[in-house]
């Protein structure tokens, strides 16, 4: 491409001649951050050559991350951090509840914070207090942050609800447990869908608190149940997993009349492999990196604190292990 006689850039022809598209021609003049290092290099040498000077370096952008002991969060989070790490962020990654001086330090010096981390409310406030600006992002559970990004816990509850009653269950026992931080969402939304599809049904609950065993829980409840249940629904994929292969062996025909349902199933090859295959609420937990790396990339411009929550798209996938009750 020549320049013109008169200064001037015409944009697609350039774009053309660098084999890009106009939008990402467009978002290296505009300084968006989410373009790769080496096309951006590109882009500019390429409207230097022609004449379009005013150009000029991206301010590094300083991101913290959040971690804690929750293996989900934290597999996907550090994902999260290698990739927008390619991006030319400069990123830190801290622990508030083992080294809360050390997060709020960073805190004070990053833009932007992401929580894999489960915080509470003082958490969050407390990094605003040390930086007002600061623009908090949070993975997977509800939050006082800018954004929360989820799975759409309440309509996947709802779905499950509706699911069991289709096929004629009365009587449903929901396992919880306290490690699971959207367990109380997932359940409300079965719960209230439930009652309303049918307000005589029966739904026990099975509360596995910190420190016990799913199997001692799941051994307990059904030891002690006055009347069993024909529906089961574990309100994460890592406890019907551990159902499948440490709770069922050595119990055969114990699924003649029980139907089992979950919410999720994270499988990732580098994650965790799991081996059941329950009708369940299904979700792509990658859909929540993309998101998270386009607000980060493409932050909101509020007049004032406004909080946005995206929920992540849910379905149903019916494999067979909820049985029709006549």
């Amino acid at each position: 491409m020549e320049p013109r006689a008169n200064g001037k850039i015409n944009f697609r022809e350039l774009a053309r001649s660098l084999g890009i598209s106009i939008m990402t021609l467009y978002r290296v003049v505009n300084d968006a951050p989410s373009v790769r290092r080496e096309t951006r290099a590109r882009v500019i040498d390429a409207l230097n050559r022609h004449g379009y000077y005013t150009h000029k370096p991206r301010k590094n952008i300083k991101v913290l991350f959040d971690f804690t002991d929750h293996d989900y969060l934290t597999y996907f989070g550090s994902l999260l951090k290698n990739n927008i790490s390619k991006l030319n962020y400069t990123c830190f990654s801290t622990d508030h509840r083992k080294r809360p001086r050390e997060f709020l330090d960073a805190a004070a010096e990053c833009e932007v914070a992401v929580f894999a981390s489960i915080p509470d409310e003082e958490t969050i406030q407390s990094a605003r207090k040390v930086n007002p600006d600061l623009y908090t992002i949070t993975l997977s559970t509800k939050s006082n942050a800018d954004v929360t990004l989820s799975p759409d816990n309440t309509r996947g509850s709802e779905l499950a609800a509706r699911h069991f009653h289709s096929m004629g269950h009365r009587h449903i026992a929901v396992h919880l447990s306290e490690r699971h931080p959207t367990r109380m969402e997932r359940y409300k939304g079965f719960y209230a869908e439930m009652k309303l599809l049918d307000p005589e049904c029966r739904i026990d609950r099975i509360t596995e608190t910190r420190g016990k065993r799913t199997v001692d829980v799941l051994n307990d409840y059904f030891s002690k149940a006055d009347s069993m249940p024909t529906g089961l629904f574990f309100l994460a994929g890592q406890f019907a997993e551990i159902f499948l292969t440490e709770f069922l062996p050595g119990r055969p025909g114990f699924l003649q009349n029980l139907s089992i349902m979950t919410f999720d199933r994270p499988e990732d090859p580098e994650f965790q492999k799991l081996h059941y295959n329950f009708d369940r609420i299904e979700f792509v937990s990658r859909d929540l990196l993309d998101w998270a790396e386009y607000y980060i990339t493409n932050r909101p411009m509020m007049k004032k604190r406004s909080p946005i929550h995206t929920n992540i798209h849910v379905h149903l996938l019916k494999t067979g292990s909820v049985k029709k009750i006549n």
